[in-house]
């Protein structure tokens, strides 16, 4: 069964009220937040492009889809405010606990969730600040655009930081890119980060040229 009709079912079991205002709206306003981020993230789905569900498997689901949407999804999506995100992130996690409840293989079964939720939630802040710088700095480079021989467009994890050089390897991309970033971004870069990254080739050098978001990667933790 896929994460749509599994969310489907746990919405019809615990009676979940019904959101107009979503996609989704059987699902309520929670789960549609949580399936919308899982759809922007990439996993498979079926259906039309106007309408498509989730078919991926819960087991496919692991520690970089939560960090994904609790960090970087859910402060761009219209969920601000603290209780609302604090909402959100209960009802996903009544969610992941059918699941365990109900016998259902899923990716994230052996990891303390309360714990994780709480980790990433200590990180968005930073998050979100090396969001806006790295929207700046592309702004910058904008208002002084050298020749583009061609742009990259992917989710880049940071594999290596040196001096001002950072080193960043796309979700797609086999090869490994160099980027400089100002001396007042970098302190807030860790290994392992994700960004959503527009980057040009000028021949000589990367520049960024758009900057999404911003969201890290989280050791598994082990339930005890």
């Amino acid at each position: 069964m896929g994460l749509y009709e599994l969310m489907r079912e746990y919405a019809v079991e615990t009676k979940v009220k019904r959101d107009s205002s979503t996609p989704t709206p059987e699902l309520g306003f929670s789960l549609s937040l949580f399936h919308a981020g899982l759809l922007e993230w990439g996993l498979e789905y079926g259906g039309s492009e106007d309408n498509p569900k989730l078919t991926a498997s819960a087991r496919e689901l692991d520690t970089a889809h939560l960090s994904y949407f609790v960090v970087a999804f859910l402060p761009f999506n219209s969920v601000t405010q603290k209780e609302e995100i604090n909402h959100v992130l209960f009802d996903v996690y009544s969610f992941f606990k059918w699941l365990d409840k109900t016998r259902v293989e899923h990716g994230l079964a052996k990891v303390s969730l309360m714990q994780l939720i709480k980790d990433l939630c200590s990180m968005q802040e930073r998050c979100l600040k090396l969001s806006h710088l790295l929207d700046s700095e592309s702004g910058r480079v904008l208002e002084d655009l050298p020749e583009i021989i061609h742009t990259v467009n992917d989710v880049f994890s940071v594999v290596k930081i040196e001096n001002e050089k950072v080193f960043l390897k796309g979700r797609r991309e086999n090869e490994t890119v160099c980027l400089i970033l100002p001396s007042h971004i970098l302190p807030l870069l860790k290994l392992n980060d994700s960004m959503d990254l527009v980057l040009g080739d000028t021949s000589e050098k990367w520049v960024l040229l758009e900057a999404g978001q911003v969201f890290p990667a989280i050791p598994t933790q082990k339930l005890s």
